[in-house]
Order: C-alpha cells, then structure tokens, then sequence
C-alpha cells in the first residue's frame, strides 16, 4: 500500500480487505464520521470489484458487500455505479498526480526531474494494481465523463515539459512531439496494467527516461539520464 497522503491518503483499493468494517445496530458514533467511512469504503471497494471482474461487470450488490454498506446507504453517497467510479478515479489520481509533482519540483535539472516524477508514477502504479486497473484501463468503459477525465489526465502532463532546455545548434523539436511522448508511456503503461503486469514497470523506468528525454536532450543525455548517472 502506497500511503502517498496519511492516512486519509490511501489510493482506492489499497484498504486491507479485512480493515474492520462499522458496527451494525446502536452505537454513538458521530453521523458524519458514519458517512464519511461509508464514502471512503464504497471508493476503496469499488476500485477492488472494478480490478477484479471489469467495470462493465462489477455490480452494486458486490461493490456494496466487499465495502460492507448496504445499497440503500451507496444511493446516500452516488446516483449510480459511474458516479462512485468517477470518485475512485478524482481522489486516486488527485493523491498520485500530487505525489508526482512533489517529486519533479525536487531542486535539481529538468532531465532528472522526468526521471525522478516518472520514477514516482511507476512506482505508484506498480504498487496499487487495483488503483492502476481502475485509473488505466477500466477508466475507459467506464462512458464519456470517464474519458474525459482520462483525456484530461494525459493533457496535464504536458506542463511537465515547460522547462525543456534547448540544445545549442540543435533543430527545433516539431509540434507535437510532446503529445506523442506522453501517449507513448501511457501505452506502455497500459499495456503492462492491462495483462495484469503492473509489478513491472519499474523495471521499465530506464527505457522510458531514455524515450522521454532523446527527442528534446539527444541518445547521449538520455541515455545517461537513464542509467540515474
């Protein structure tokens, strides 16, 4: 489990699966905190059910029985299934995308701030398989609004590139360029979530630092960025 936050930072689907569920019947704990662990529950719950059988088949009935909270309390929390994964996927991808700019922000150069904020990402995605599935794959079953939110996580990356460096007497790097690289290491990633690979993209790490950086630094710089000299 990858605790990017405290303890109210957990990514979905990273809860242990016996976490101790709320007591049933009379009790005096507070109404908010009751529907605050509610929320937090079906968040985590459907990051699971949603990694294990696909969005398409995971059902409420499940969704509400791993987070151990009655279907009439999800209708409390979200209109339907989309709208609890939609907060799965704001809350998930909020925590990371925070922990990935705090590793980029690190005073150093540019090229070993990428490796150090794609360092982050993988590290991240590898460690949280049900959050990774969620965020990567089954993201994009899930209708437009879930699309949108995808299109618009691979868009932020480019303010990532802000700071590229120019190599003196080097052509200009064509339009575009950035976007490819982006999409590039959001296929390799998905391709690895998608075959229940995750575990592996740490491994990947050299290769796609040297594939982030040789467009804008050159095979020298990159390679070297890559090998973390």
């Amino acid at each position: 489990m990858v605790d990017v936050a405290g303890e109210r930072g957990r990514l979905p689907g990273s809860r242990p699966a016996d976490a101790a569920r709320l007591p049933r019947g009379r009790h005096d704990l507070p109404r908010e905190f009751i529907a605050s662990t509610q929320r937090e529950r079906l968040i985590d719950a459907m990051a699971r059910v949603v990694a294990q059988k696909g969005y398409a088949s995971a059902s409420l009935t499940e969704v509400c029985a791993t987070a151990g909270v009655s279907t009439r309390a999800f209708y409390e929390h979200f209109s339907d299934k989309e709208a609890c994964l939609l907060a799965a996927f704001d809350l998930g991808i909020g925590l990371m995308q925070r922990a990935v700019a705090e590793a980029f922000a690190q005073p150093e150069l540019w090229p070993q701030r990428i490796h150090r904020g794609l360092e982050t990402l993988l590290r991240i995605l590898a460690t949280e398989p049900a959050f990774a599935s969620l965020a990567v794959v089954e993201v994009l079953a899930a209708g437009a609004k879930a699309r949108e939110r995808r299109q618009m996580l691979v868009e932020g990356y480019i303010g990532f590139f802000a700071e590229v460096p120019r190599r003196p007497g080097a052509p200009e790097v064509p339009d575009g360029v950035v976007e490819a690289v982006i999409n590039g290491v959001y296929g390799v990633i998905f391709d690895l979530v998608s075959t229940g690979r995750a575990a592996e993209l740490p491994d990947r790490l050299p290769g796609l630092t040297y594939f982030v950086l040789v467009p804008f630094l050159g095979p020298v710089v990159a390679a070297r960025v890559a090998r973390g000299s």
